[in-house]
């Protein structure tokens, strides 16, 4: 046994609570009727009964428990029964380049396109779906199925980094579903298939036109939806931890802007005589997109047997009936104004058919929109902040002017920490919107996004306008002191950085005078080194000049005493010369005149050296003069 809808279900608790405040409630009416008219005072009461009562009690809460049963629908009794299903095959070749990334449509090119599609299924019956993703390759995500409960979970899963080939490869995207539809097709003729092809149309590559001529010629209809706009967007990147590392740029080093080629996908769809969409303009979900697979037609797609319930509510709703009739018996029966009464309670019986369809005729009229919002928001509530996301982006894509819609899908964006898209949102329902409440809650949300952004002086602001519109927001002050401490921060710190900087600066000053003074002491030491070393050099010179000096000096008197030695030995030779001539017999006389030409001799001999003296001591000091010396003899010639 199952449940059509169980939420009924959780109203059934409700009931022994009510029997509690029934008890309770007789309990104080009967202290106070004692106390108005004693012990007694009761037993007086006409046309009551405690039994009757009791008895009356207990049918209303029983018919109370078998109609909330009845609302929540049971099932039992499975059958099965052969389904065939006839309908058209579509595949969805989506793009998940890095040009998909580009936030120019709201939050992105590729969670819109996810969001639409997802609505697309939402309204699709009938129809087997597959699933390409491409960028600079193609391939096969999801075959052909009536599965869309699997379908959704595997375009969940597309992302940029499932292909690490980048590019926008349409010819390769068109040849994969081209093949997705053949093999689906098996035996049965052409007809009845299409390619939705969901990308921004940027930098095609391959001959895709002709792969597009060839699905056409194989009965395939090509239905382009373009995601972005003309303007463009930049692309974000990522850093290894997953956090935001600015945006993408080009081999120059600029950064990229992606741009909607809606001309291309114009001319793709021009091929098969038909139109091409756009995300946010016409919509996935839209009537015309289906008008167009319309015109598909359809086809046996294949036979099934399915488990069929029985509807099995009348039991508990006869039941409920029952119980408030015999309810509605006992009571007459010790009333006075038995009529009144029976009135009463036939025209409660009467509503009860009302009240069980009254949930199926309210279903009915629940719009798309709605029912994203709900979703949107219990997941929202159990902190599936991106699951909120997708959903609100499904029902902004049915309501676009919706400020509401708007304000949630700020709120989930803030969650994720896309602080700037959500400011975004939150600036769209100021413009869509009048209400000067949600005016101020648009307000609260921007200030406390942008406080937790760090942005404190754009936050005052917000909060600031928040508080001017509903003064009564005990948060929107808390935030507001936070945001004032957090500019006030803000401010020291950035006086403390230029305080900072500017001794830095001044530091760096004192270390480059220092650094001169130091150049030019080194300068000055080099200088006087410089001094030091030549007069050490002449120093040196002198020094050597006056050893090569003594040397010359040691090496005259050396050539001197040489030349007297020689003088001397030439006297001795010619004395003994003349000794020789003389007559030995003359030996023995001695001449008084000979002896007298000895001494002379011997004079002479004298006189000759000390000239030869002088001469050499004359020489010696005539080269000192000419050097700056002094003459060693002290003669002056």
């Amino acid at each position: 046994m199952k449940f059509a809808r169980e939420i009924w279900l959780y109203a059934v608790p409700l009931v022994p609570v009510l029997w509690l405040l029934l008890r309770w409630g007789d309990r104080r009416s009967r202290s106070r009727l004692q106390r108005l008219l004693g012990t007694l005072g009761y037993a007086h009461i006409e046309e009551d009964h405690p039994r009757v009562r009791a008895w009356s009690r207990f049918l209303l809460l029983a018919g109370i428990f078998w109609l909330l049963l009845a609302a929540a629908r049971p099932q039992w009794g499975a059958s099965e029964v052969t389904v065939t299903q006839r309908g058209s095959d579509i595949a969805v070749a989506l793009d998940i380049s890095n040009s998909m990334l580009a936030q120019d449509v709201v939050p992105d090119r590729i969670s819109r396109a996810k969001g639409e599609l997802d609505s697309f299924l939402d309204r699709l019956t009938d129809s087997r779906i597959g699933l390409v993703f491409f960028a600079g390759s193609a391939f096969v995500q999801c075959p052909l199925t009536l599965d869309y409960a699997t379908a959704r979970i595997f375009l969940d899963m597309a992302g940029p980094d499932m292909l690490s080939e980048q590019g926008t490869a349409i010819a390769a995207a068109l040849k994969t579903a081209h093949e997705l539809l053949t093999r689906g097709r098996g035996d049965q003729p052409p007809g009845f298939q299409a390619i939705l092809l969901v990308t921004d149309g940027e930098d095609l590559e391959g001959d895709w036109e002709a792969e597009a001529k060839r699905c056409l010629d194989d009965g395939i209809r090509i239905i382009p939806v373009g995601v972005g706009t003309a303007e463009g967007g930049l692309i974000p990147v990522t850093d290894d931890k997953g956090q935001p590392a600015g945006f993408m740029k080009g081999q120059d080093g600029s950064v990229v802007m992606s741009r909607l080629d809606m001309a291309s996908l114009e001319k793709l769809a021009a091929l098969s005589g038909g139109s091409a969409f756009r995300i946010g303009v016409d919509g996935l979900a839209g009537d015309k997109l289906f008008a167009e697979l319309a015109r598909l037609g359809k086809r046996d797609l294949q036979d099934r047997r399915i488990s069929a319930y029985k509807e099995r509510y009348l039991w508990p709703l006869l039941l409920a009936l029952i119980c408030f009739w015999a309810r509605c018996l006992l009571e007459a029966g010790w009333s006075r104004q038995r009529g009144g009464a029976l009135a009463q309670k036939g025209a409660l019986l009467l509503l009860l058919p009302v009240f069980l369809t009254g949930g199926q005729a309210s279903a009915g009229i629940v719009t798309p929109q709605a029912e994203a919002m709900a979703r949107g928001r219990q997941d929202y509530l159990k902190q599936d902040y991106q699951g909120a996301l997708s959903e609100f982006g499904a029902a902004l894509v049915h309501d676009p002017d919706n400020p509401r819609i708007s304000l949630a899908l700020g709120e989930a964006l803030s969650r994720l920490k896309k602080y700037d898209d959500a400011v975004r949102e939150f600036g769209r329902t100021l413009e869509l919107t009048d209400d000067p409440a949600l005016k101020a809650e648009a307000l609260y949300n921007a200030g406390t996004t942008l406080l937790a952004a760090g942005k404190a002086q754009d936050a005052v602001s917000r909060l600031k306008e928040s508080l001017a519109l509903d003064p009564d927001q005990p948060d929107a002050l808390a935030n507001l002191e936070q945001a004032l401490e957090l500019l006030r921060q803000q401010q020291q710190q950035q006086k403390d950085q230029q305080q900072k900087q500017q001794d830095q600066n001044q530091d760096q000053q004192k270390k480059d005078k220092q650094q001169d003074q130091s150049k030019d002491q080194q300068q000055k030491q080099q200088q006087e080194q410089g001094q030091q070393d030549r007069q050490q050099n002449d120093n040196r010179q002198d020094r050597q000049q006056q050893q090569q000096e003594q040397q010359q000096e040691q090496q005259d008197q050396q050539k001197q005493q040489e030349h007297q030695k020689q003088q001397e030995q030439k006297e001795q030779q010619k004395q003994q010369d003349q000794d020789k001539q003389q007559p030995q017999a003359s030996e023995g006389k001695k001449n008084p005149q000979q002896g007298d030409e000895d001494l002379d001799r011997e004079h002479a001999l004298q006189v000759l050296k000390a000239l030869d003296r002088d001469e050499q001591e004359l020489k010696r000091s005539v080269q000192k003069r000419l050097k700056g010396g002094k003459p060693r003899s002290g003669k002056r010639w």
